[in-house]
């Protein structure tokens, strides 16, 4: 008899795995299923391995009967008939009781180890049956398994796949569409620039426009200011130029009044002095503006030198009254040649300096 200890399948450990997709069998139910099967499993192993050792323990005690019943048969055999001779009656009827005894005892053992033997032998099928039965369970369990988690696999693969592919054509997709997008921002940054660059151009060009009309409209103005200044300066030197004239024709009314006049009264002072000193030229003079001082006074003249003083007065505060001019030189007149050195000399010099006001444009 083969023990059936040594036919049982080895037990494998819930490790299995599969991946999470979006369709197909619920993980959570999957894994429930295997676990209930290998549960279911390891009952009957454990079943099966009690069994198995009830039916051991059995073996043992029959094997144990089976030795006793030969030692009483061997017994029962080697020991020699019993003579009732020299035995009482009493003793014989006890002897006789005990064998009776003794037999029905074998017997009774006989047929217990033979319920025994039988008993284990039910059990012992029982067992085997019950656990060829787990067995083949547990196969079709497995193999069922094993067929729905293939199919789990290969649904799972084929959902990944299309996955996959779905996820490359997006993925393409969406970079056509980046491209796309990028090309169409890089085409509108390019217009927004030529647009700035044409807008910084145009205000660049109105600025140097509006620029350029200040500067004309500023030198317009200088241009007509300075002609109107020079149309000023040359009024006012046309206007100073007319009062020299009529100075210059009064200076020489005077002198040709001068020229004119009798010598009187000069010969006695010539006597006096006989030698008078020549007087010196007077220093240009420069109009002051404001009021004229007063100059100092001079010692007595004769009258024919009042009014050649009188005159220079008068064109002194005619030129004072005038605004300032300056001009490099002055013109000197000539005065007209007198009769005699004594009238020369007491009206003075030859030539008289006769300040002309200077001309100058603001």
């Amino acid at each position: 008899m083969t023990d059936p200890r040594h036919d049982s399948l080895p037990m494998h450990e819930a490790q299995h795995s599969f991946d999470v997709v979006l369709r197909g069998y619920d993980r959570s139910q999957v894994a429930d299923t295997i676990e209930r099967l290998e549960a279911d499993f390891r009952i009957a192993l454990a079943d099966r391995d009690a069994a198995v050792s009830r039916s051991a323990d059995m073996a043992g005690q029959l094997s144990a009967l089976h030795g006793e019943i030969e030692s009483l048969r061997r017994k029962a055999a080697t020991a020699s008939a019993p003579t009732f001779e020299n035995i009482s009656e009493r003793i014989q009827h006890m002897l006789q009781l005990a064998e009776e005894e003794a037999g029905e005892i074998r017997r009774a053992a006989e047929l217990d180890a033979h319920a025994v033997r039988e008993q284990t032998a039910a059990e012992e099928r029982a067992l085997l049956e019950r656990h060829a039965a787990g067995q083949a369970e547990v196969e079709r369990m497995l193999a069922e398994a094993r067929q729905t988690a293939e199919q789990i696999a290969q649904k799972a693969q084929q959902r990944a796949d299309e996955l996959v592919g779905k996820a490359q054509e997006r993925v393409a997709r969406l970079d056509a569409e980046s491209q796309a997008r990028r090309a169409k921002v890089e085409e509108d940054f390019d217009i927004a620039q030529r647009s700035r660059r044409a807008e910084a151009a145009r205000i660049e060009e109105d600025r140097e426009r509006v620029s350029t009309e200040a500067a004309r409209q500023r030198i317009a103005a200088a241009e007509q200011h300075a002609a109107q200044l020079i149309a000023d300066g040359e009024a006012k030197a046309e206007a100073i130029r007319g009062i020299r004239d009529e100075l210059t024709g009064r200076l020489l009314q005077a002198r040709q009044l001068l020229t004119s006049l009798p010598d009187l009264g000069d010969r006695p002072q010539q006597a006096e002095a006989p030698q008078a000193p020549v007087a010196a030229p007077e220093p240009e003079r420069r109009p002051q503006p404001g009021p004229q001082a007063a100059p100092p006074a001079a010692p007595p003249q004769p009258a024919t030198q009042a009014v050649p003083q009188a005159v220079r007065a008068e064109g002194e505060a005619a030129a004072a009254r005038q605004p300032t001019r300056t001009e490099p030189a002055t013109r000197q007149l000539p005065m007209p040649p007198r009769g005699n050195g004594s009238t020369a000399a007491s009206v003075g010099p030859s030539t008289q300096a006769i300040d002309q006001p200077a001309q100058t444009r603001h």
